[in-house]
């Protein structure tokens, strides 16, 4: 394998869904041919990712216009909101021609006949440039419900710096150096580190991060052997609850150490990522565990007043047994979709709008904005941005997000067909070499895996399966915080796992 650097704009992948953009054509022209005669206007229903609020009126939009003759008509609201009105449109069957869904809707509403279907000869026929580039995709090809797709998935189109992001390790290697504190290689080293950081800065949380209660500490568990929920083994190739495991027990009781010794941030349960970021740069936090993207931009906001400032991805520790484990994000988008509504007033152009938006034209307008403005391109298709807007992102603490944010770009504003080849970070000089070679050499030892990707139930067993997973859910996340705050004792793990098992744990492994 060629040697991979990253740029971790997608993450929210996994844990946030993908968005999609604009109107459609039929492959690539010289002449720029506006996609439609007359005007067509489009409605989007999404939502606004807390990273990257979206604006309407931003120059991608206008580019999109000029390009196609589309007018999108957004109908925008804050994620936290988001699945509470998406689930009224499905269940009142009054859809936006597109809708921004994942594949737990698409499973959920596939009998009410609400989704445009798109069965493969339609999609190879009206859609060429997404089918090509999916046709030989075994991935997609398990996203789809009783043999039929019935969204579009986001599509990364990066052939350079290939992402390899995912939930990664991150820690402070210049305050290692400082202490002379050895890198940790496992996870019992690890907790003598942050102890020993805990010692030196009493009044530093040195683990912390921007995700609440248990979510923060899901990744961390799977590295030390099983989160606590469910999860897929990649040695049994078989799904798994990991609250049933008898490993989980001894990672909980080391969270429970952490929370105890002061390692673990005490406001775990209502840190975001403003509290997160500026832990990080007020030299209160020294480790995470997520999406390393946000480290380049924190390590610029350190190096304002630390030159040798360094937070940084680090390599894999070995859990209890020895091993190492860590998921990192498919290069595609598996799981968020963009639905076409079955009572569109104008299908076919609809469909020819999706097509355009996973041409190159599309690729390149709903990345980087207006070409000759916001950015220009070379004949071998690479990308510059102009050095003035450049300049309005030095010393960011999320450079890209908010190159994003601006221009209406990227992953999070309505682009089906992401490119992360070109970004701020790259741009800025912040894509850090030092920090890929560190995923490559753990991804070609095979401590890293991609994501699962988990088909849709059979529509018989999907309402159960889905309820049991909602008691279970709430079971294992209230059980994790009571059990590391101390507000339940461990001596009552069992009788939670009981519960667990009692809300249908063994029938949804089934």
């Amino acid at each position: 394998l060629s040697k991979r650097s990253f740029i971790c704009l997608l993450a929210l992948l996994l844990l946030c869904p993908a968005f999609a953009g604009c109107s459609g054509g039929e492959g690539e022209s010289q002449e720029k041919e506006i996609l439609f005669d007359e005007p067509v206007t489009v409605a989007v229903m999404t939502y606004e990712h807390q990273s990257q609020p979206v604006d309407p009126s931003a120059i991608k939009f206008q580019a999109i216009q000029e390009a196609t003759n589309v007018t999108l008509d957004f109908d925008i609201t804050p994620l936290a909101e988001y699945n509470t009105k998406k689930a009224a449109a499905f269940g009142s069957g009054i859809l936006c021609d597109i809708t921004n869904a994942t594949s737990d809707d698409l499973s959920r509403f596939s009998g009410a006949n609400i989704f445009m279907p798109l069965p493969d000869e339609l999609l190879e026929e009206s859609v060429p440039n997404f089918y090509q580039r999916v046709k030989d995709d075994l991935n997609w090809k398990m996203t789809k419900i009783n043999g039929q797709a019935l969204g579009f998935t986001t599509l990364n189109a990066s052939t350079e710096n290939v992402l390899l992001g995912g939930y990664l390790p991150v820690i402070r290697y210049d305050i290692l150096e400082k202490n002379n504190l050895q890198m940790p290689t496992t996870w019992d080293e690890w907790f003598v580190v942050m102890k020993q950081l805990k010692t030196i800065y009493p009044d530093s949380t040195p683990f912390s991060g921007r995700n609440k209660g248990a979510n923060m500490l899901t990744h961390p568990s799977f590295s030390m052997g099983c989160p606590p929920g469910l999860y897929f083994d990649y040695d049994t190739n078989q799904y798994s609850i990991g609250a049933l495991e008898t490993q989980y027990r001894e990672i909980l009781q080391f969270f429970v150490r952490c929370y105890e010794e002061g390692i673990l941030d005490p406001n775990w349960q209502t840190v975001d990522s403003n509290t997160w970021d500026q832990g990080v740069t007020n030299n209160k936090i020294f480790f995470w565990y997520d999406n390393a993207g946000f480290a380049a931009g924190q390590t610029a906001n350190l190096q304002k007043s630390d030159p040798e400032a360094k937070m940084q991805v680090m390599p894999l520790m070995a859990n209890s047994q020895g091993e190492k484990q860590g998921v990192l994000y498919n290069q595609h988008s598996y799981t968020a979709f963009w639905a076409l509504s079955a009572n569109a007033a104008e299908p076919e152009k609809l469909l020819k709008f999706m097509n355009w938006l996973y041409s190159d034209e599309a690729m390149y307008i709903c990345n980087y904005g207006k070409e000759g403005e916001t950015f220009n391109r070379t004949e071998d298709g690479k990308v510059t941005i102009p050095a003035e807007i450049i300049d309005k992102y030095r010393g960011s603490s999320s450079p890209d997000y908010n190159w994003m944010a601006d221009y209406g770009l990227g992953l999070l504003c309505f682009t089906p067909l992401v490119n992360t080849s070109y970004g701020m970070s790259v741009q800025l000089g912040l894509l850090d070499e030092e920090l890929g070679s560190i995923v490559d050499a753990d991804y070609e030892a095979g401590y890293y895996h991609f994501e699962d990707i988990k088909p849709p139930l059979p529509e018989a067993d999907r309402a159960t399966v889905n309820n049991e997973m909602r008691q279970i859910n709430a079971l294992i996340f209230a059980g994790v915080n009571e059990f590391v705050e101390g507000t339940r004792p461990l001596t009552e793990y069992d009788n939670w796992v009981s519960d667990i098992k009692a809300a249908g744990a063994e029938h949804v492994l089934e």
